[in-house]
């Protein structure tokens, strides 16, 4: 299913799953996972965000909300790395389109979930297909936060058909989710 990369660093190998591997596996669960007030103090530094809500607990308060949220490009960012961070990372060389439908705030320090499928696959050329993804974001009892649709570029496995269309079970580490 994933092949080992061997990076410019002579010791530092990665190992990759090609466009072939996520259609038809089954839907990747992740989390529990939040994002700390802390860190989003350091995130909103380091992106320059500015807007209240994000920033003050009490503006936020004034207009509805529990809280400052966090915003909806943090939210994308996030869960990318969490994936790469605990799974092994898709060999994804562009991505082609995103969009996003934050469908109620996401508080700091609130715990989540969120899952991946891939529902869809073209080829592009006998070295790249386009992958069309899907992750959601939501909490212990399933209510949705966010729904973030993805078309990415990946490598295709290098000479051969994947094993993913004959998988019947996630591979370990991995649960089925609910989408």
């Amino acid at each position: 299913m994933s092949r080992t990369f061997q990076s410019g660093h002579p010791r530092i190998a990665y190992r990759l799953i090609y466009s072939e591997d996520v259609i038809g596996a089954s839907p990747r669960r992740y989390g529990p996972a939040s994002i700390t007030a802390q860190q989003l103090d350091q995130l909103l530094e380091l992106t320059g965000e500015k807007h209240p809500i994000h920033k003050s607990d009490a503006f936020a308060r004034s207009n509805a909300r529990s809280g400052r949220i966090i915003p909806g490009g943090i939210i994308q960012s996030f869960t990318s790395g969490w994936v790469v961070r605990h799974s092994i990372p898709a060999a994804v060389v562009d991505l082609r389109a995103a969009t996003w439908e934050y469908l109620r705030p996401l508080y700091p320090d609130q715990p989540f979930f969120f899952t991946n499928i891939a529902f869809s696959f073209s080829e592009i050329d006998e070295q790249l297909g386009l992958v069309d993804t899907e992750r959601r974001v939501f909490d212990e009892t399933e209510q949705l936060y966010a729904i973030g649709r993805m078309n990415v570029v990946m490598l295709r496995r290098p000479g051969g058909a994947s094993k993913a269309s004959r998988r019947k079970s996630p591979r370990p580490g991995e649960s089925g989710g609910k989408r």
